[in-house]
Formats: C-alpha cells, structure tokens, sequence
C-alpha cells in the first residue's frame, strides 16, 4: 500500500493502521526505513531554523552524527527491547511489525516540528510557551501511537499495556548500559594491549 495512504491513516485512524499491517504483506520496511531517515531530516533541520532568540547552543556545536545517534539508537533499542519484552509475556505482534509500527509512530514529529519550529522565527523569547506547547503536544501524539501500537498489535488490554510499555522502557535502559559497559571494557582492553606492544617495543 502506498506510504502517502498510510500517512493518512495513522494520522486519522490510527487504530485501524495497527489492525491493517498485521495483514499478511502489508509491512514494508523499507518504509519504515524511510521514515527514520525522514525523521532524523526533520530534526536536524529544525535544529537550524530555531529561531535566534531561542537557540540554546552554536552552529558549531551542532553534531550531524550526535542528532542521528539520538534519533536512530533510541528508536532501534526500543524496537529490540520491546520485541524481547512482549514476546516473553504473550505478546501477539512480530518483529516486523514492530518496527512498522515504531516507524509510522514518529509521523507527527516529521510532519510537525519543522513548522512548529518556524515560529520561532516570529515569537519573541517571552512567547516560548507557545512553541514548547505545541512541541510537547507533538510528544504526547507520538508517545499515544506507540501505546496504542503496543495496545492493538499484542492484543493487550489497557493496564497490560502501560505495564508492557514501561517494562520495555526499563529494558532499553538496561540494554544501553550493557552496551556502554562493554563498550568500556572492550576499549581498556584494546589499550591494555596496545600498552603491551608499545613496552615490548621499548624492551625489544
């Protein structure tokens, strides 16, 4: 099915999007791949049209590849550790699906925070609320599609949701600091070895 009618369906009937793409050949990921991708387009763009008023760091220190961890990490261990987390308790919705879903979920961030952002080129810095309100209703649509993403694909009940949702959380949370803590050992154990060669050099 053609992304551009299922833009419009999650945006309008959300609930049937995440009943439609449990349908045998309707996840497509290279859609979803797209959306990311679009998603990380629009976060760095609305980065460089904040207005000067409210701009809360320098061009220059602006990381392309910071914005990309932060869109696309997240994204992918919440796809992984929610997976892992509805599948250990009955959860009815595949893999595949759950990236679909996860993918689509972002559609109001990349549709939104560039014009929402834009006003900041008009606001003075005391009209602020207005933007963070509008950027923070852009969060409570997007957070409201990922629970009723969990809700319709897993076949779960309300409370079941919430508690899935935040066990995947917590599953996230715990799949970064292992990767961080690896990432750690693994790096004092490359230079614990590269400080062997340098001495034996030194010896030799």
């Amino acid at each position: 099915m053609s992304p551009f009618v299922m833009i419009h369906k999650i945006i309008f009937r959300p609930f049937d999007f995440f009943e439609d793409i449990q349908s045998p050949g309707m996840v497509r990921i290279k859609q979803a791949v797209a959306l990311i991708i679009c998603a990380y387009i629009a976060r760095v763009i609305s980065i460089y049209l904040l207005g000067f008023s409210f701009e809360t760091r320098e061009a220059y220190q602006i990381s392309i590849l910071q914005e990309a961890i932060w869109i696309f990490i997240p994204w992918f261990t919440w796809c992984v550790a929610h997976w892992a987390v509805a599948a250990i308790l009955d959860g009815e919705g595949k893999f595949v699906e759950i990236v679909y879903g996860s993918a689509y979920a972002l559609v109001p961030y990349i549709i939104l925070i560039i014009p929402v952002t834009l006003l900041t080129q008009f606001l003075a810095l005391d009209e602020a609320g207005i933007v963070n309100l509008l950027t923070y209703g852009i969060y409570a649509w997007v957070i409201w599609l990922f629970l009723l993403k969990v809700k319709v694909l897993h076949n779960f009940d309300l409370p079941k949701t919430l508690f899935i949702s935040l066990l995947s959380i917590i599953a996230v949370l715990i799949l970064w600091f292992v990767c961080i803590l690896l990432y750690g050992l693994a790096n004092q154990f490359v230079n614990f070895l590269l400080d062997i060669v340098k001495e034996l050099r030194l010896r030799g």
